[in-house]
């Protein structure tokens, strides 16, 4: 569990254009969740974190601030009869609250690693981003431990779950599929399909553990047209002698529309010194009549980007490589089959014949089997944070390590360091930086968490159970890289 999220901003004129064309292509923003009134902040100051947003539920609408969570696809929420300490600080659902309330008679148990949620499964309208779904089955939770503060509860975005797996004899009626944006598709609410996928903005690796950005990370600027292509990207690093990514202080912006509706220029000017103090930035963005454009800039970008309904063709470069999703017994996870990990010319793991990857955007660890993060932790020497479940490695080390290279189904992927790891300039050996490399708590499957999914664009098809993935437009080259057999 990570106490950072990305969370959604339900902004009219970015995201309510579905009745043009039925795709939902909601904004993104870093938000910090270890504060109670869940502001947005510079996200130079974040780390990774989650994805989130926020859903009403009920009538009148309760509202939540949930994290998005693939691994599974209940969906739950803080109740009013919890009284647990983890419940503490959050908004609970109460029931007597809503007139299209429903209550299953049932509970519901589900786990997430060390952290574990307690529920009863109630039927009620879900509201998201302008997407209604009624009758939607999820959890009230009446106990839990191992959340971290800062959401009420997780939207599940994972596969459907089977809720009437035991039979209740009290039961009032069947529960439906647990999927909400399959019910919001099968409902009828403007979706072509039920597919969906999620990118981030960030061209490189990402932020690093005290959330500068790394060397690979680009200022960029994107232009957006009426019909939400993005025309021209402009990128510039900026490094100073230390290897070091510089703060970046925005100086002057100016926003230009072109009336005639058409093309404009993005100019950027980048100053780096050699002292490793601050630069300046001079930025002119301009959109096309009509249409809108989302500069990267120093407060309140979007950190990516939520597609409900479709595949947003304009955020891919090349092709999307799709593979099937493998039997998840039940559990709603998107799990696919892994044949290879390992570090590149260093460290070769032996994987088991029906070993699984699930991927899990409610994490940003790259989780191993037992026996491997063993093996990892012996040969870097490494500690391991249990709250955290990841591995620091001692910092003087850091620049040994190899890209992290794994096939998902015929899908190869390489990773480079600087997306799972975090090294920092020391005075001593003794000193540790951590990664995103953890454990599975599995002697077979892996975790794939965002710290390997936010690198791509990342889809998800419930009706084909498949899931794809694609190199972001807005990459550069840093070494990672995607193909298939």
């Amino acid at each position: 569990m990570k106490t950072t999220l990305f969370c959604l901003a339900t902004i009219a004129q970015f995201a309510l254009y579905a009745t043009a064309e039925p795709i939902q292509r909601i904004p993104l923003y870093y938000k910090r969740t270890d504060l109670d009134d869940f502001m947005s902040y510079d996200a130079k100051e974040l780390k990774n974190g989650m994805l989130g947003g926020t859903i009403q539920i009920g009538t009148p609408p309760q509202n939540f601030t949930v994290a998005f969570d693939t691994s599974t696809g209940y969906s739950w929420v803080t109740g009013i009869q919890c009284t647990d300490t983890n419940c503490e600080e959050r908004n609970p659902y109460d029931p007597r609250n809503s007139t299209t309330v429903i209550s299953t008679n049932q509970n519901y148990t589900m786990g997430y690693g060390d952290a574990v949620v307690y529920s009863q499964i109630y039927l009620d309208t879900f509201c998201f981003n302008g997407l209604t779904v009624k009758n939607m089955p999820f959890g009230s939770a009446l106990h839990m431990k191992g959340f971290n503060k800062g959401y009420d509860g997780y939207l599940g975005l994972g596969r459907n779950v089977n809720l009437n797996i035991v039979e209740n004899p009290y039961a009032k009626r069947a529960i439906p599929a647990s999927g909400f944006v399959p019910n919001a598709f099968q409902q009828g609410v403007g979706l072509r399909s039920s597919q969906f996928g999620m990118y981030t903005t960030s061209v490189g690796s990402s932020f690093s553990d005290s959330g500068s950005v790394p060397v690979s990370q680009a200022i960029q600027v994107n232009q957006v047209s009426a019909a939400g292509q993005v025309n021209q990207v402009n990128q510039v690093n900026q490094v100073n002698q230390a290897g070091q990514v510089n703060q970046v202080n925005q100086v002057n912006q100016v926003n230009q529309v072109n009336q005639a509706g058409q093309n404009n220029q993005i100019n950027q000017v980048n100053q780096v010194t050699q002292t490793g103090q601050s630069n300046q930035i001079s930025q002119i963005a301009s959109v096309t009549s009509g249409g809108f454009g989302i500069a990267k800039r120093h407060y309140n970008e979007p950190a990516g980007y939520l597609i409900i309904g479709g595949i947003d063709t304009d955020a891919i470069k090349g092709k999307l490589y799709t593979i099937d999703v493998a039997d998840d017994n039940g559990s709603g996870s998107w799990a696919v089959p892994i044949r290879e990990a390992k570090f590149e010319d260093d460290l070769y793991f032996k994987v088991a014949k029906n070993a699984k990857a699930v991927l899990s955007s409610s994490t940003d660890v790259i989780g191993l089997p037992n026996k491997q993060a063993d093996e990892f932790k012996e040969h870097w020497y490494a500690v391991y944070d249990k709250p955290d479940n990841t591995y620091q490695v001692p910092c003087c080390l850091m620049d040994r390590f190899t890209s992290f290279k794994v096939k998902l189904g015929g899908i190869h992927a390489v990773i480079p360091p600087s997306y799972w790891s975090h090294p920092r300039e020391v005075d001593s050996c003794c000193e540790m930086c951590r990664t995103h490399i953890g454990r599975s708590d599995s002697d077979t499957d892996y975790v794939i968490g965002s710290a390997f999914t936010n690198a791509f664009y990342s889809q998800f098809d419930p009706d084909n159970d498949s899931i794809g993935f694609a190199m972001k437009k807005s990459h550069v080259n840093d070494g990672l890289k995607l193909w298939k057999d």
